[in-house]
């Protein structure tokens, strides 16, 4: 376990202590930048340059990518238990998040699309009186394709 943490964290652990350290606490964020360079025992401006620095910025989005990866799994499902909200709009945001995330742009502007055809097509029904049926095609490989819950 603890040789894949490392080997996750290449450019991480490649930082001196300071650097480390300040990149932790940012992550955190608990604290200002002023108070992280406190902490770590350097100055504002001292973390300000590192952060310009490629290796830096490198090392800080590999740490946090780390540090997150463990929670994905519980804002999914967070995510997932508001589409059953009594707030329309907190399921309506809940499904468009989850929608924006899982599919790419070109599924995204197709989804819309009928969405809109469908909305089109149920006004004009409904103002005859009719009753709609709407048809929702996910794209291939999202789970809903397959009927998974």
């Amino acid at each position: 376990m603890k040789s894949d943490k490392i080997r996750q964290l290449t450019t991480f652990y490649s930082l001196p202590k300071k650097q480390q350290k300040t990149i932790m606490l940012l992550f955190s964020g608990e604290m200002n930048q002023g108070e992280v360079a406190n902490n770590v025992g350097i100055s504002r401006t001292t973390i300000s340059a590192w952060k310009q620095k490629e290796i830096f910025r490198q090392a800080q989005d590999e740490y946090n990518r780390f540090m997150l990866r463990d929670l994905t799994s519980e804002a999914i499902m967070t995510m997932r238990d508001l589409l059953d909200a009594r707030s329309e709009m907190v399921r309506f945001s809940a499904a468009k998040d989850i929608l924006d995330r899982s599919m790419n742009d070109a599924q995204i502007r197709k989804a819309e699309a009928e969405a809109d055809i469908a909305e089109a097509k149920a006004k004009m029904v409904s103002d005859e009186g009719n009753e709609v049926r709407v048809n929702i095609t996910y794209p291939p490989g999202s789970d809903e394709a397959h009927g998974d819950d």
